[in-house]
């Protein structure tokens, strides 16, 4: 047999297969029916109907739950795929893919399965069976599965293999064609293996609306995430195709693949094209698949017996994914948590699957499931498995940290905080991280970071680690921020005392493997000592201790030792001012090397070490020299050097009568006896002369210094020692006089004498020698040096040494004119009239005589300026002068000038300080002083503010005087240490009046990360902290920011205190915390008795309710509430009983006769949230107070509107009752449907009630004189007596009978229990009594409503003949609209809380019914000739289509914002009588039963067309002005007007109904002509936001907004924007008008507009 004939008679054996299962359903195919006359076939279809209503109970469930649900059908059709067998499509090495084909009327779904069998077959063609398990895995609505399809399509056609079937069902349908295939003969053969399923999706005129579907369609598409995938045990690619209407062009295509690159590796890719662009994204994960056992079932879900036996529910796949970079690094940003779909986003950085247990609309998981919470032990073992596959990477093992949950500062909820705490748990336990120089891994609590101070410059270890298990040093490999994450988890810093421990290792080895002992960086000397020291600074006595037992000092002579041990003490190489000690006296001193490094003889300080004062060791050598030395030439060297370095001014050269000197020959002589020269070569230099002469000496006494002597030891300046060794007598140059005694007696000296005597031709030179290099250095001992720096007279009669004199030149004194004044003196040297040639003093400049206006020059100017300075300008214009001084290309020589001023100025405190407000003029050194700081600060001079302010009207260049203090003088800019330091001053001197302008300063800084840390730490440090509040300091974490003023306890608020402007410093910068809802609810719960006043108490629940719009607290206990009994109000503790004041009318019946929550009726509703989160919802009033009623007379009469008869609605109040399970159903329920066809409606006069309340112990019972409803069902007969006033009636059938009914049907007459009243059952008992009792029914399936058990008895006609049951000979007035008001935006519908239904008790306010239109009708039934619904819908539209037409005419004819009328247009406007031939419409003809939603959008709809008509006709006309403008999701249901027919949706977001910006003024001009707009806006262009509230009825009937259009109202009237509500009203008549309310939050505040809490009702006034 060839195979097309196998293939052939597969299929026709297939065929018969599907047919057979047809038959058996005993279903009637399409193909049969359209054979059939008309007429026959509508027989037979109906008889088919009831047919399939009788014996397939489930599968009509099954239709009409099919509706009713939110069933996404594209997840079901990928789990079924998913599902599905792939043998074929894997032996071919082709991956496993499903794809949609969207087409405009229908979708073509492809996937590469095996192939369908007979089991899937059957399986498909029963309700709630399937040939898949239902233990795991997506589970949608309970028994649609497969059938979810037809929620969007009327057919479906599924060609597999052999296989080619369909399944027919439209809305309405009694459900069998989904169950029964149809066969039809495939036009093309599919290749193999491939099943294709076919979707006809419903047309346009279908009740859901075609567009609109396939919107949805594309919606759920789009839904699907690449990541799904990662959870579908097969499929390995989406594709999805969308085409255009002709199905010839592929508008844009999707394509989402999963690939498996390595073991635990997945890369997800999707491919988007659309209008010929192309997208490509990829994205790698870490994959973690894992099984969670011993799990307890699913409570959504049900099991057969053969698994609840095999508990197959026990297991759940655990998958976690971990995303990653091209590069393989962690991508961290918030992951999906699926639920084998997305669910939503968690928190983690990863992506979450499991089975869980969902909500019913699989936004979240269930959080109380008991299956959800014993899988998060699985994820958290599954999240350590996936960290130990990363650290076996070479990158991600140093990264995979990334990925820990937040432990802080994330709301993460109590669920979700279970996993976080178990991850931690568990990943705490695991080694887990690597240590520095080691092969082993340690747990995150044994690891140690390293500080940046136990660290050397080359980032490597001050000291190794100690070795096997303690070791503790991280690797370096890991970053800053990864640490930090870890740190949350327990990773800690290296503690000092672990430290110490590598320290005392360290020292233990031998000498030349000691890091201490060996290395010779000074840098990484430092940072060892500095930590070191930390000891010390924190006063640790342990770590003091064992520090000092270290063995951490080095001696001169190479040894170290401790401190502890050490017997004669140890002491600094240098003395107490740190000059060199000479080694030979017998201390120990410390390695001079050693305490070269600042932080380095801190330490030793720290550990005791201590310094010999100066006079002990010049005692000590001193004392060597009472007798003749027995000292070398190099101890001598020591000895001198040391002396000199010590020698102060005060020490008078009689200190030193016993030294003795070597001389050039090698001979010890006494200084004080002889007379020492230094060597000078130079060519009259006595040296030279001795040569010269040829002659052994000069003379027995005088010697030549030894030159060894020139290089002294330590740190000395060469030329302060050699004219420290001339004072002792060492001379350089020549001596001229003689100096004997203690008075001034000149003679030449012998050195002179030899010069004269054996070398008269040079003496000319060595006396011009000797006074152009002697000077001072001339004297030969310390009175010869007196008179060589003699005092020489100076201009202006001073006496001043010649080395401190200059010249008398012209350009010197022109240039003392230009900077000194009167009073000033200079010292120039007054030489008469005798200067002559300057060149002849030209050898004074050796002796310290200047001849240049050079920088020393300008120097001298500055310091013999007056300490309180004439004409301070000049000062900085010398600065300026110096600045150009030190200017000059050559970078060494500025160096140089800018190290002599900076010297010269700092030594003599030449820095001027300006005054500034009470601050006087000073004098200053530049460390003292700051560039740019506030100029009223006291710890540092502010030079450039004080020099702006002082010299504002002299011509500085501020630019460069800037530069002179900042790169010549070094004065550094303010930074936020400074003004820390400055707030510290204040602190101490109680001087706190500038420190806002502190705060100031550091809020205009820019400051880095570690910056903004170290100044929130200094502003924490020390008792008080630096914010000055309230005459206190205070720490930031002792203040808060609030824009309330309610006071926090302990909390100091800052912005009672500060500009607003300053809350981003205080907040952002010092981390002041901001108010917040746990905070406050933290107070409430701390309050002490004395504390809780009402008012403070009122405040602060204020602030939680406004603050737990943002965050919402875990709720622990009540807190104290403000309470009010007996006129009296006390705040109490939460054990107080109390009820909360929910309606007016009951407050002014039980107000202060119980114990109530404190606040009005109008707070309660704002207080909604605190309420809810506190759980007090139970205790509103309206819930608390019981109602009973009583008749108060005998009078009464039947029901006079039989349309109001109950009875007549007995059966759809059966039905409601059965669909909520009320008691009163027992068995069939056909005792209450008895009972309730047996009711009697009766009217009477006056009902009276009784309202009865118990709080506490307290009970109270009060009497209405008048009640709206009362009900008897005494021996089982329901009597229902309803007010006989027509009006009273009307408002009761609305309110308060629907819900007594509700309150009636679901009480146990048994137990007299009341089950909680279900708001959709109010909803459907008020829908049941305002429709006729024919459309009941219809109504009830319409809205979801199960069946009966039991069916209706049809009630046969009666004829009234009785005149006191029959109907009002007058006509019924009526109301054209039954609904009251319709609003352009959000549905009115009951809120849970606060109940409505006794509103109308005591003092009850105005009624919609009052506002009904004056147009009544004869009766509120139907034409009588319209019978069937299609003649009941045509009707509808023509009339809707009608009202349209009229509504737009009546717009176009306005002149509401046309221009004023001229004579003629008032003749048109009197002449024109069209509205005499305006219709009025009703009511029921418009919309006949329609749902009440359907029919508000459509009246809305009629208003919004007659404003954008108005708007479109207005003279002048608006500019720009389209349908663009119209923005309203209803304005589709004005297509039914003719000129409307082609205008689209509106999709886009919906701010307001219309919205026009007025770029030309016109409608602004028109609404400040007619009074709405003052005139301040005639010149502004805004936007107008533009809400339309229609109604039938009077312009005053209260409408209503939503909470989003209340918020809406306050924000967009601004000054370019203004918010406005158009009031249409009389919108079934030819009258129907318009009133503008500008600005209705200004109008509230009038009192034009009245806004109640309660659902934000809105009654104009």
């Amino acid at each position: 047999m060839s195979p097309t004939i196998d293939f052939a008679t597969r299929q026709a054996q297939a065929c018969h297969f599907v047919q057979s299962i047809a038959k058996s359903h005993g279903y009637v195919g399409e193909e049969v029916l359209s054979r059939i006359d008309a007429d026959f076939r509508r027989q037979i279809e109906e008889a088919l109907f009831t047919k399939d209503e009788m014996i397939g109970t489930s599968v009509i469930t099954l239709a009409k739950n099919l509706y009713s649900k939110d069933v996404r059908f594209i997840f079901e059709l990928l789990q079924n795929a998913d599902d599905n067998l792939f043998t074929r499509t894997t032996s071919l090495r082709v991956e496993p893919y499903v794809s949609f084909h969207v087409y405009e009327d229908k979708i073509v779904v492809d996937c590469n399965e095996d192939g369908f069998n007979e089991d899937n077959i059957r399986a498909i063609c029963n309700v709630g069976k399937s040939s898949k398990t239902g233990a795991q895995g997506y589970i949608g609505e309970k028994g649609i599965g497969f059938k979810s399809v037809f929620k969007v399509a009327w057919k479906v056609e599924i060609q597999s293999g052999a296989y080619s079937f369909s399944f027919t069902h439209r809305k309405g349908n009694s459900g069998f064609g989904m169950i029964s295939p149809e066969w039809f003969w495939p036009t093309e053969e599919l290749a193999t293996p491939l099943t294709r399923t076919t979707l006809f999706l419903h047309h346009d005129s279908d009740a859901d609306g075609g567009s609109a579907q396939r919107q949805n369609i594309l919606d759920q598409l789009e839904e699907l995430q690449p990541a799904m995938l990662l959870f579908l045990k097969k499929l390995r690619r989406i594709e999805i195709k969308v085409y255009d209407k002709e199905d010839h062009r592929v508008t844009s295509s999707t394509s989402l693949t999963v690939h498996q690159s390595e073991a635990n590796r997945r890369i997800l890719e999707k491919v988007h094209t659309e209008n010929g662009h192309t997208q490509s994204t990829k994205q790698r994960y870490h994959i973690v698949e894992s099984t969670a056992q011993n799990l307890p079932p699913n409570e959504n879900r049900e099991y057969s017996a053969q698994e609840e036996s095999s508990r197959a529910y026990s297991t759940a796949p655990v998958v976690l994914a971990f995303p990653l970079s091209e590069e393989d690094s962690p991508v961290i940003e918030q992951q999906e948590l699926f639920a084998f779909l997305p669910v939503r986003q968690v928190g983690f950085n990863f992506l979450i699957h499991s089975d869980f247990v969902t909500l019913a609309n699989r936004e979240d998981i269930m959080t109380t499931s008991s299956r959800n919470i014993r899988l998060l032990d699985a994820l958290a073992d599954a999240f350590v498995v996936g960290m130990r596959g990363l650290c076996q990477h070479p990158t991600l093992k140093y990264q995979w940290m990334r990925y820990l949950p937040k432990l802080a500062d994330f709301p993460w909820g109590a669920f979700w905080q279970r996993l976080v705490d178990k991850i931690k748990e568990h990943i705490s336990s695991e080694n887990i991280l690597i240590l520095r120089d080691s092969t082993t891994l340690a747990r995150i609590s044994h690891a140690r970071r390293l500080a940046s101070s136990h660290i050397d410059q080359h980032n490597q270890p001050l000291f190794n680690d100690l070795t096997g298990r303690c070791a503790r040093y991280i690797s370096p490999d890991y970053q800053e921020e990864d640490l930090n994450i870890l740190q949350q988890y327990g990773l800690a810093w290296l503690y000092h005392q672990e430290f110490l421990d590598r320290v005392k290792m360290d020292l233990s080895h031998m000498s030349l493997t000691s890091r201490l002992r060996t290395i010779t960086d000074d840098e990484w000397h430092t940072r060892v000592a500095r930590q070191l020291n930390i000891s010390f600074l924190e006063g640790w006595p342990d770590q003091i201790a064992l520090t000092r037992k270290l063995k951490l000092v080095p001696l001169i002579s190479g040894k170290w030792v401790d401190i502890f041990r050490s017997v004669n003490g140890v002491y600094f190489a240098t003395s107490s001012n740190g000059n060199l000690i000479p080694s030979d006296l017998g201390y120990s001193l410390v390695d001079p090397a050693a305490t070269a490094l600042r932080e380095r003889k801190r330490l030793f300080t720290n550990l005791g070490i201590k310094h010999i004062h100066d006079d002990d060791i010049r005692g000590a050598i001193l004392r060597k020299y009472e007798s003749k030395p027995n000292i070398n030439l190099e101890i001598s060297l020591c000895h001198l050097s040391f002396l000199h370095l010590t020698h102060t001014k005060d020490t008078s050269l009689l200190a030193y009568p016993d030294i003795w000197l070597y001389d050039t020959s090698g001979e010890l002589h006494h200084s004080r006896n002889h007379t020492f020269y230094f060597k000078d070569t130079s060519a009259y230099g006595l040296w030279a002369l001795l040569g010269k002469a040829k002659i052994s000496s000069i003379g027995p006494n005088i010697h030549f210094l030894h030159e060894k002597y020139e290089e002294p030891v330590g740190n000395v300046n060469r030329e302060e020692w050699k004219q420290w060794l001339g004072r002792l007598g060492i001379h350089t140059y020549p001596r001229l006089i003689k100096i004997t005694g203690t008075s001034l007696e000149s003679r030449l000296t012998e050195e002179c004498q030899f010069v004269a005597k054996h070398l008269p031709s040079d003496l000319l030179g060595f006396l011009r020698y000797s006074s152009l290099n002697g000077g001072i250095s001339l004297a030969s001992n310390e009175g010869l040096d007196e008179l060589k720096a003699l005092e020489a007279p100076c201009q202006g009669g001073s006496m001043v040494p010649l080395s401190e004199t200059y010249l008398p030149l012209s350009t010197l004194m022109k240039r003392r004119d230009e900077f000194l004044r009167h009073g000033e003196t200079f010292p120039f040297l007054d030489l008469g009239d005798s200067l002559g040639e300057a060149s002849q003093w030209n050898f004074l400049q050796e002796l310290g005589v200047g001849t240049e206006p050079d920088l020393q020059f300008y120097l001298k100017l500055l310091v013999n300026t007056n300490e309180d300075p004439v004409d301070p300008s000049r000062i900085p214009q010398l600065y300026l002068r110096l600045q150009s001084e030190c200017d000059n290309s050559n970078d060494t020589i500025r160096q140089q000038n800018e190290a002599t001023v900076r010297t010269f100025i700092d030594y003599n405190w030449l820095v001027f300080i300006p005054p500034y407000e009470e601050l006087c003029s000073s004098w200053s050194i530049p460390e003292d002083c700051l560039l740019d700081a506030p100029a009223q600060m006291k710890t540092k001079h502010s030079i450039l503010p004080r020099y702006r302010t002082s010299f504002s009207r002299s011509n500085i260049d501020l630019s460069r005087l800037k530069k002179f203090f900042g790169n010549v003088l070094g004065v550094p800019k303010c930074s936020w240490e400074h003004i820390v330091d400055e707030l510290t001053h204040m602190r101490a001197t109680k001087d706190s009046e500038k420190a806002v302008d502190m705060y100031a300063e550091l809020k205009k800084m820019r400051l880095s990360d570690t910056s903004v840390k170290d100044l929130q730490n200094a502003f924490e440090s020390g008792n008080d902290g630096l914010v000055f509040a309230n005459d206190k300091w205070y720490k930031p974490s002792q203040c808060l920011w609030s824009s309330t003023s309610t006071p926090i306890r302990g909390r100091v608020n800052l912005s009672d205190i500060y500009e607003p402007d300053f809350e981003k410093f205080f907040v952002d910068v010092l981390g002041v915390r901001r108010v917040d809802a746990h905070l406050v609810y933290s107070e409430l719960l701390e309050l002490e008795p004395s504390e809780a006043s009402v008012e403070h108490v009122k405040d602060l629940i204020w602030n939680l309710n406004a603050l737990l719009e943002i965050q919402t607290p875990e709720f622990t206990r009540l807190p104290p509430l403000p309470l009010r009994f007996d006129g009296k109000s006390f705040s109490a503790l939460s054990s107080c009983e109390f009820a909360i004041l929910d309606r007016k009318a009951l407050g002014a019946i039980f107000y202060d006769k119980i114990t109530i929550l404190d606040f009005k009726v109008q707070e309660i509703y704002q207080l909604m949230s605190f309420i809810k989160w506190a759980g007090l919802e139970g205790r509103y009033l309206s819930r608390l107070v019981t109602e009973t009623s009583t008749l108060d007379s005998d009078y009464k009469l039947p029901i006079s509107d039989v349309s109001q008869d109950v009875s007549r609605k007995a059966y759809g109040l059966y039905r409601i009752a059965t669909h909520f399970k009320s008691h009163r159903i027992q068995q069939s329920g056909q005792a209450l449907y008895d009972i309730l066809r047996a009711s009697r409606t009766w009217e009477t006069r006056r009902i009276q009630s009784t309202l009865s309340v118990t709080v506490g112990n307290i009970s109270v019972e009060e009497t209405v004189d008048r009640g709206d409803i009362h009900i008897d069902d005494a021996d089982d007969v329901l009597q229902i007596y309803v007010p006989r006033d027509e009006e009273l009636r009307y408002g009761s059938y609305l309110s308060i009978l629907p819900k007594r009914l509700v309150h009636w049907m679901m009480t146990d007459p048994a137990a007299k229990e009341r089950q909680d009243i279900d708001s959709d059952a109010l909803r459907l008992v008020q829908g049941v009594l305002q429709a006729r009792a024919s459309f009941v029914n219809q109504y009830l399936d319409e809205q979801g409503t199960i069946d009966g058990s039991i069916p209706e008895v049809e009630e046969s006609p009666t004829l009234v003949s009785d005149p006191a049951i029959a109907m009002p000979a007058t006509p019924q007035r009526s109301s054209p609209y039954l609904s009251g008001d319709s609003s352009s935006e959000d549905e009115y519908t009951e809120q849970e809380t606060p109940a409505t239904d006794l509103t109308s008790l005591g003092s009850p306010g105005p009624r919609l019914v009052a506002n009904r239109t004056p147009f009544p009708r004869q009766s509120f039934s139907p034409d009588p000739f319209i019978t069937s619904p299609n003649e009941r819908l045509e009707l509808a539209t023509r009339e809707y289509r009608a009202l349209l037409l009229q509504v737009a005419s009546a717009a176009k004819k306005s002149h509401l914002l046309s221009r004023p009328l001229d004579l003629a247009d008032l003749a048109d406007a009197l002449g024109d009588n069209s509205t005499s031939n305006m219709k009025t419409f009703y009511e029921y003809d418009l919309f006949g039963a329609i749902k009440h939603l359907q029919r508000d959008f459509k009246v809305g709809a009629a208003g919004e067309l007659f404003v954008f008509e108005l708007l479109s006709a207005m003279d002048p006309s608006l500019r720009d002005f389209t349908r663009s403008n119209w923005r309203s999701t209803m304005r589709k249901y004005a297509t039914a007007h003719p000129d409307y027919v082609d205008m689209s949706s509106w999709t886009g977001i919906e701010t307001s109904d219309l919205e026009y910006e007025d770029k030309d003024g016109a409608l602004t001009e028109v609404l400040i002509a007619k009074g709405y707009l003052q005139n301040t806006w005639r010149a502004r262009r805004p936007k107008f936001y533009i809400e339309v509230k229609t109604t039938p009825g009077s312009w005053n009937t209260p409408f209503y907004m939503s909470h989003a259009q209340y918020g809406k109202m306050r924000s967009l009237s601004t000054a370019n924007s203004i918010y406005v509500i158009f009031r249409v009203f009389n919108l079934y008549t030819g009258e129907i008008g318009c009133k503008i309310f500008i600005d209705p939050a200004k109008l509230e505040e009038k009192g034009q507009l009245v806004f109640t809490a309660d659902k934000w009702t809105v009654r104009p006034q």
